[in-house]
């Protein structure tokens, strides 16, 4: 197994000046050998509703060796707002993409699995989530696998299953860059962390394992 890269989530950090809503940040990067071969990082920004769970605005920047690319929603009771800024590495050129997503209940990917997690969770329960955690629409579908020991803690296994959403048609398309769903296991107690990920994606199968996790006093 290669050590690929690092992601660290803060849940209501320090520094968020957003009085009414609760802010998720979240920042990552390819390292060593992953990262000569598929240098990447980013930065998010997540603002939810804490009475709904459901997204405010949410901000990312995304950087790899082709472009960086920024991507704003602002969502609202009715549509989503939708902003993209390209620039391509090499050139400097600058293309920006704007539209609105005319569908109100659309979440991003922390809003979603705040959700999740605060849902009972029992063996065979489903939930299925809209989407649209950058400038594409998807549909998630959830399912609870199983009650389980997993990686020495009681843990519960669930499937992620992801497709995408056609803004035309509203037809659901195959996501090409996950092959089958992914494993998630969360622990099996009052915080649901994360403890791993696993997913065959298309550079190979993946996996993101919990190093380490600390609660504000």
């Amino acid at each position: 197994m290669v050590k690929a890269g690092s992601l660290r989530i803060e849940f209501a950090p320090k520094n968020a000046n957003k009085p009414g809503s609760f802010v998720i940040k979240s920042s990552a990067s390819s390292q060593g050998a992953a990262a000569m071969l598929f240098p990447y990082k980013h930065s998010y920004w997540s603002e939810i509703n804490p009475a709904t769970l459901g997204s405010r605005h949410f901000h990312s920047t995304e950087e790899d060796s082709k472009e960086t690319v920024v991507t704003t929603n602002r969502y609202g009771s009715s549509k989503v707002e939708v902003k993209e800024v390209s620039t391509t590495t090499e050139t400097g050129a600058v293309s920006t993409k704007s539209f609105a997503f005319p569908f109100g209940i659309t979440r991003d990917i922390f809003s979603a699995f705040l959700y999740i997690r605060s849902q009972k969770l029992a063996p065979g329960e489903e939930h299925t989530l809209l989407l649209m955690p950058f400038k594409t629409p998807c549909l998630l579908k959830v399912t609870v696998v199983a009650m389980e020991k997993h990686l020495g803690r009681d843990s519960l296994q669930l499937s992620f299953a992801l497709q995408k959403i056609d803004r035309t048609t509203l037809k659901l398309r195959t996501y090409k860059k996950l092959k089958k769903p992914a494993t998630v296991w969360l622990s099996d107690d009052a915080e649901r962390i994360p403890i791993e990920l696993r997913a065959s994606v298309y550079i190979g199968d993946v996996r993101a394992v919990l190093t380490g996790f600390s609660k504000k006093p």
